[in-house]
């Protein structure tokens, strides 16, 4: 008889040690049947030693059910190798542990991924690593004193208590990443990258809209109400009229200021001979293009060449034709190879090297970020061996 869901009754259906787990046994009979197998034997302690098997008549069938599937499962010969698992309590051990961390770590991986588009899929996921965490803890019973802890978690946890407080460290980090999913606290992948990019074009375009001339109003513009001090905002122009006349009515002058330069304060006509004075022509050269210059600053890293024939002459005076870009001119890019099928297939190549570099380091991060130095060490090494190889093809 295979336990189900379904079959779980109706007073216990709602207890969370009990339907969620069943599910996950379902779940996993066919692809991982040794944590499915502890999954069952975890509800079966939880109802035994709750004594939840004496409140209800149809609890008590179902007990009995459960604990004839799991005495079925262990029992059987039909797969060796499950067999033998299941009969070694250090290789239940490791090999339950094993799954339960790949899939902590994986959740994990998919949190630092989130994009916002998969919150149900990744939900489930969390809850169903709570769930496996959980688990575990049927290997810290009374009678698990002699299990290698140590061996399971790679020296982490060297004894039942330390491994008990490490369950519950890493069930309590999933539960806190599944509570801010649903409140929708997961920071979004990109999310930091689009608002300061958003940021440095807000920044471009106020300095742009600062270098832009400012617009001068439109004759349809109507006239403000307010009142405005004339005197303060109308350049200060040279009055033509003689001091005596009286200025033009207040009325005449523009609401709004010109903008307009100011009139030149003295009168360039008055100083006939100041350009005169000041223009300098630049005088003779000291020597012709036909003069022998070989002999001059011979210690000079400056050559000088002596003028050619008439060639030379009839390519000075054709005008060197405009370069597109004086740094692109400047600098020509002839050492490049060109791009061909092959270099292209290895730049792709180098790319896809350097985005696998980027993910080993995000998941050393999160490793670090829960104190899983191993996970975070192991990251590392596989991240530094892929950027050798990429140094190395470089």
């Amino acid at each position: 008889m295979s336990i189900k869901p379904d079959s779980v009754p109706a007073s216990i259906k709602k207890d969370i040690n009990v339907t969620p787990f069943i599910a996950r046994a379902s779940e996993l009979q066919a692809v991982h049947p040794v944590v499915s197998y502890y999954c069952k034997v975890y509800v079966l302690e939880h109802i035994l030693s709750n004594k939840l098997h004496t409140t209800d008549k149809e609890v008590e069938t179902f007990t009995i059910s459960l604990l004839e599937d799991t005495e079925k499962i262990k029992t059987s010969t039909e797969d060796e190798d499950l067999h033998k698992i299941l009969t070694n309590r250090q290789l239940s051990l490791n090999v339950s542990f094993a799954f339960v961390f790949k899939l902590f770590l994986s959740s994990l991986e998919d949190i630092s991924n989130y994009d916002g588009t998969n919150k149900i899929q990744l939900a489930s996921k969390l809850r169903a690593s709570i769930n496996f965490m959980t688990s575990l803890k049927v290997f810290t019973g009374d009678g698990d004193d002699g299990l290698d802890f140590g061996e399971t978690t790679g020296s982490k946890c060297t004894s039942k208590e330390e491994f008990t407080t490490f369950i519950k460290e890493k069930t309590k980090v999933l539960k806190f990443q599944l509570s801010k999913l649903i409140k929708d606290e997961i920071p979004l992948k990109g999310e930091d990258e689009d608002e300061e990019l958003a940021k440095l074009q807000d920044e471009e375009l106020e300095k742009a809209g600062e270098s832009l001339p400012h617009e001068s109003p439109s004759a349809s513009d109507k006239p403000s109400t307010e009142p405005h001090d004339h005197e303060a905002e109308t350049p200060d122009f040279p009055s033509a009229q003689p001091p005596a006349l009286p200025s033009p009515p207040r009325n005449d002058e523009p609401d709004n200021p010109l903008n307009l330069p100011g009139a030149p304060k003295y009168d360039p006509e008055s100083e006939p001979n100041a350009d005169d004075e000041e223009v300098k022509l630049p005088g003779a050269p000291k020597f012709l293009p036909d003069d022998d210059l070989s002999h001059i600053n011979k210690d000079s890293s400056i050559k000088v060449f002596p003028p050619g024939g008439k060639e030379e002459k009839e390519e000075e005076k054709t005008p060197a034709k405009p370069s597109a870009s004086r740094s692109g001119s400047a600098n020509p890019i002839s050492h490049h190879k060109p791009i061909t099928k092959e270099n292209l297939k290895s730049i792709l190549d180098t790319g896809e090297q350097i985005t696998q570099v980027q993910k080993h380091a995000k998941f050393a991060i999160s490793a670090l970020n829960y104190e899983d130095i191993e996970t975070a060490e192991k990251e590392l090494l596989k991240g530094l061996e892929v950027l050798r190889l990429v140094k190395e093809n470089s």
